[in-house]
């Protein structure tokens, strides 16, 4: 039976700045270069016969030369494994862009414009694709591709937008029914960059990998490519970590602490629990949590800190709230108490609506803290 081995990954990047992550972004970017060492790596490891990259290899045209010539080293050194690079809105198909140059790899095949398909007669396999050639493709790439009725594999890999019927999409809009009917076994998503699990519509297998480094606090856990055989009217894939690091948003609560040394104790040992040893490696968006007394409102920046020599990167947002009995405030007759007075009378009225109860409590708290300032301020 026509099969073949395939590794399906996205949504790289190389080459982006990562500004936000200050002094570590240089780092971080040659970081993101070696996970895509890694996975050309794992095409010797695991005898990849078909490499498929999604789109956004690169962040840009203008993607620093250095790492161009290091993608195409490593690609070359992969002869054993043929490569379909299908451009997306990042590194779209342009006179300037790193796909223009005629030094690729011979072992790579880069799509260009509408649907294309090329063959491995000796797989039994026919690997489909298109490139966009500017930031925006309003049109399905996808649209009724004319596939063969034979015994052949049909793959595609594409950068695109899965919408619903009739939706628009600036970035190759594909929907349900245009899968079901492309003839494909098996799409190779890229542009999302959270992972799906291995979808189906009607006999078509697709999915979306993901992206395999996570950039930032909106691209979370662990990241990686999908592996796998895939056949006619089958794609038996399985998803393989390859991130070197992780972003997490974690919320610890420092109830009870004092000083800003005892919040990052605590932040510490909480990280430790959940990671074990190897905890600092991950990048961390920490949410302080909790009730403190008046005197204490952590200091954000003061409690990083104290971490950056433990962590690779932290950043720090305080959610805390005063603690205080509410009861006892809402009977007050200063503006403190006609204020708590009505946050709960909204917290009543918000009833079993837990978002909105969630969000009234979370202004009590805001304004509670914004009266104690306000009483430090005039104190002082």
């Amino acid at each position: 039976m026509n099969k073949i081995k395939i590794l399906h990954c996205a949504d790289l990047h190389l080459g982006a700045e990562i500004s936000s992550l200050g002094s570590k972004a240089g780092q971080r970017r040659e970081e993101i270069l070696m996970t895509f060492d890694r996975i050309t790596s794992l095409c010797r490891e695991e005898n990849i016969e078909l490499l498929l990259i999604a789109g956004d290899l690169f962040e840009s045209s203008g993607t620093d030369s250095a790492a161009v010539r290091s993608v195409k080293k490593a690609l070359s050194e992969i002869p054993g494994t043929v490569v379909a690079i299908a451009p997306g809105n990042h590194d779209y198909v342009s006179l300037d862009s790193p796909y223009s140059d005629e030094d690729w790899p011979a072992n790579v095949h880069i799509f260009q414009a509408g649907l294309d398909f090329f063959e491995l007669p000796q797989k039994g396999v026919r690997v489909w694709g298109a490139g966009f050639t500017g930031t925006y493709v309003t049109e399905s790439l996808l649209d009724a591709p004319h596939v063969p009725e034979d015994d052949m594999v049909n793959i595609c890999v594409m950068h695109g937008d899965l919408v619903a019927e009739n939706q628009p999409s600036n970035y190759n809009p594909v929907t349900p029914s245009q899968i079901r009917f492309s003839g494909m076994d098996y799409i190779a998503f890229g542009h999302i960059h959270m992972r799906t699990g291995i979808l189906h519509s009607g006999r078509t297998a697709y999915a979306y990998c993901g992206c395999p480094e996570g950039r930032g606090f909106d691209e979370l856990g662990e990241k990686g490519v999908y592996i796998g055989i895939v056949r006619k009217d089958k794609a038996d894939l399985e998803f393989l970590k390859v991130c070197i690091r992780r972003n997490l948003v974690i919320p610890v609560d420092i109830g009870g602490a004092s000083s800003n040394n005892e919040a990052a104790a605590v932040i510490l040992q909480t990280l430790n629990r959940q990671f074990g040893e190897a905890y600092g490696e991950n990048l961390y968006k920490i949410i302080l949590e909790g009730a403190l007394d008046a005197a204490f409102s952590p200091d954000c920046a003061a409690v990083a800190a104290r971490l950056e020599n433990e962590l690779y990167f932290v950043k720090i947002k305080d959610e805390t709230h005063i603690r205080a009995d509410l009861n006892a405030l809402s009977k007050e007759t200063s503006l403190k108490g006609i204020f708590v007075r009505r946050m709960l009378e909204k917290m009543n009225a918000a009833g079993k609506d837990d978002a909105q109860t969630a969000q009234v409590r979370r202004a009590l708290y805001i304004g509670l803290k914004a009266f104690d300032s306000e009483v430090k301020r005039n104190e002082n």
